[in-house]
């Protein structure tokens, strides 16, 4: 039973990271364009773009925040492992366990939260280009979601095994 949600939660995490990494790519290359169209407009026709810069934010927030998501399934964030790394094997595994507890706690505040935020602003349109606004602040749920996904495969990973009940035998 363990070792197939182990696996759903694996698969959920890696398609969650491949599709970070596309949304990324993308927002990339839409910023990019829209952010040389919008200089080639303003400067070789003098007019500009009104929504450039509205929605090239829009993709900045966007591409931080999944950015985000695959740090944390990369193990990239900083983290401070002074302490952790001269503990023996029983306090390092609590300290680790303390640790993901505290994370997870985090992630659920920034899912409902972002979720939240997302849902109040349904009725607000940007200003510059008139889409509502859950498409700026439903990024921090997303992220949250993308990173909570990762959290749950890692503490199944680094912590299922001691979750097993004794074999009989």
């Amino acid at each position: 039973m363990l070792k197939s949600l182990q696996h759903l939660v694996g698969s959920a995490s890696q398609f969650c990271f491949r599709l970070a990494r596309g949304m990324i790519l993308g927002c990339m290359v839409a910023m990019s364009t829209v952010i040389i169209a919008q200089v080639f407009g303003r400067y070789a026709l003098h007019r500009s773009i009104p929504w450039s810069e509205e929605l090239a934010r829009y993709l900045m927030i966007w591409m931080s925040l999944v950015g985000a998501s695959v740090a944390f399934r990369e193990g990239s964030h900083v983290a401070i492992t002074f302490l952790r790394d001269r503990l023996g094997g029983g306090k390092r595994r609590i300290v680790d366990l303390l640790g993901m507890a505290v994370i997870g706690v985090f992630l659920y505040i920034l899912m409902r939260e972002g979720l939240g935020l997302a849902w109040m602003f349904t009725e607000q349109k940007s200003p510059a280009m008139g889409i509502s606004m859950v498409w700026a602040h439903g990024s921090i749920f997303v992220a949250g979601v993308f990173m909570g996904i990762h959290w749950l495969h890692r503490l199944l990973e680094s912590f299922g095994p001691s979750l097993r009940p004794p074999s009989s035998g």
